[in-house]
């Protein structure tokens, strides 16, 4: 019985860290798209220097909003990154989140967003919570940090600049 349980410890175990192993290098992103566009896709967007910064979202997430609520107070302060919003969510909740949280956000070159209309980026990206937030260099596509279920800019603004 201890064998079964001992071993069934060791393959939980190893489950678990795979599953939460991030990627160090940008994965490739094949089927996201533009909320405005749905002929743009997100894999020709991505710029090749400065920072790429992906905040994965559900527009109904009260931790969520606010962290969109702080990107759209800092702005002005980011030209050096490009930031994407991805959600899973139809145009509709994505307006209402831009609306309500991150007017500031709206006509900036630096900042657009996305539909993931699948599962993509969780197979691809496997965040752990709402809102995921990562942050890679665009030239050599290499994660610098990552962030599950904060919504703390200041916590972040260090590996933004």
């Amino acid at each position: 019985m201890t064998k079964i349980r001992l071993s069934l410890l060791f393959i939980f175990l190893v489950n678990y860290c795979l599953a939460q192993k991030e990627y160090q290098q940008l994965p490739k992103i094949s089927g996201i798209y533009n909320i405005d566009n749905a002929n743009s896709l997100l894999a020709k967007a991505l710029p090749t220097t400065g920072k790429i910064v992906f905040v994965f979202y559900d527009p109904g997430c009260g931790h969520c909003q606010q962290l969109g609520s702080a990107f759209s107070n800092k702005i002005k302060e980011m030209s050096g990154l490009s930031l994407f919003f991805i959600s899973m969510n139809d145009k509709e909740y994505v307006d209402g989140f831009i609306n309500m949280f991150a007017k500031n956000l709206k006509g900036r070159t630096n900042v657009s967003f996305w539909k993931d209309p699948g599962v993509e980026f969780i197979e691809k990206f496997k965040p752990t919570n709402y809102p995921a937030t990562y942050i890679y260099d665009a030239a050599k596509r290499t994660l610098i940090a990552s962030f599950q279920g904060e919504n703390d800019l200041f916590k972040m603004l260090p590996f933004l600049k």
